[in-house]
């Protein structure tokens, strides 16, 4: 359910404005950007600058947090493997609040494997 697409010079050059006039948004957010807006997709994304700004374009936006869960809704992924997932992504840097992660942990425990 994930899809690899690459711009066109026209959607180069639009990322390439978009960068000069939303000073916080990098270029891979501003592609990203770009490519969901052009065919109306789910933006999968979890800077908060280029959240903001995707949203402000009108695009659903979603971040690794919601993969996650909705994987180990669809049996994709056990428990465990989701709160090791969790835990990974916070020791290498992701930023989560600590209220937010302990909520993420205890609904991950109330599934059943």
């Amino acid at each position: 359910w994930i899809k690899i697409s690459k711009l066109n010079e026209s959607e180069i050059k639009l990322c390439e404005k978009m960068m000069e006039h939303a000073f916080e948004i990098h270029l891979g957010e501003a592609q990203a950007i770009i490519l969901a807006r052009g065919i109306n997709a789910l933006l999968l994304i979890d800077e908060s600058s280029g959240r903001a700004f995707a949203e402000t374009l009108g695009l659903k936006v979603k971040g690794t947090l919601y993969v996650t869960m909705k994987a180990l809704r669809e049996e994709l992924l056990d428990k465990t493997e989701a709160k090791e997932i969790v835990l990974a992504l916070v020791s290498k840097g992701f930023r989560i609040e600590p209220e937010l992660l302990a909520r993420i942990l205890r609904e991950i425990e109330r599934f059943p494997r």
